[in-house]
């Protein structure tokens, strides 16, 4: 990945701090995006020798992301690689049953998980065609796939994510650019109680939560070269959860 600029989105922790380490270990350069300057400060700060630029504000802001590739394009001369990684909960807006949330609860949670992405995509997008080259990366949920209790919001925003990767994938290859996605399964979260993870972990076939590091490597391969013929996709990274087990 020498050469390539990689714009990240929610890099101040997690999976997208994950990615970042990875992605400059390969010889990237970096635009970071999070909400959290010192989360992302931190991130920036591990990342020695790399070229990085730290790009604070909230992808739920439409103007803010219109700043955002700008700076990056000023900052780095283009964005070859994007992963779109923002997502999750809001803050001060709980996690229901559908039929008892509100409606601004949930159009907030669909926001944040599906139009923030899409958003962001599609000002990307027209540098990359125009180029003739680009690698995008959007990260789901098995949510979007088996559905949640409590989470209607959460897995609908993912679930229409997943349709756009594979619409935009079919618009975009022959112009040089892919577009795929990974439907994350059990990553680590720092609020969940030790019950709730323990429930988690049984779901998957691994019987344990999934490392950073883990989720990282099949992103960055899905941002490289090495996926060229690969477009449309929705990647399992989840420890087997998507796929159920016939006998105890």
């Amino acid at each position: 990945m020498k050469g390539k600029i990689a714009l990240i989105t929610g890099a101040g922790r997690g999976i997208g701090r994950a990615v970042a380490i990875e992605l400059a270990g390969r010889g990237a350069a970096l635009a970071l995006n999070d909400i959290d300057g010192g989360r992302l400060a931190a991130t920036a700060a591990e990342l020695t020798g790399a070229s990085v630029s730290v790009h604070v504000g909230d992808v739920m802001d439409a103007a803010f992301i219109a700043r955002l590739v700008g700076e990056a394009e000023a900052t780095h001369g283009r964005i070859d690689l994007l992963l779109n990684n923002a997502g999750g909960g809001v803050a001060g807006v709980p996690w229901q049953a559908f039929a008892e949330c509100r409606l601004q609860d949930f159009r907030a949670l669909v926001e944040f998980n599906f139009m923030s992405q899409a958003v962001l995509l599609h000002a990307v997008l027209p540098g990359m065609v125009r180029r003739g080259y680009g690698k995008v990366v959007c990260v789901g949920s098995v949510s979007a796939v088996q559905g949640q209790e409590g989470g209607a919001a959460y897995a609908a925003g993912k679930a229409a994510l997943h349709g756009l990767v594979a619409s935009v994938a079919k618009e975009v290859a022959r112009h040089g650019v892919t577009v795929n996605g990974v439907v994350l399964g059990n990553p680590p979260h720092p609020t969940r109680t030790p019950e709730r993870q323990a429930f988690l972990d049984g779901l998957t076939h691994f019987g344990r939560v999934g490392r950073f590091e883990e989720f990282a490597k099949p992103i960055a391969f899905l941002l490289s070269d090495d996926s060229s013929y690969m477009s449309g996709a929705m990647v399992p990274v989840d420890g087997g959860w998507l796929v159920p087990r016939l006998v105890e």
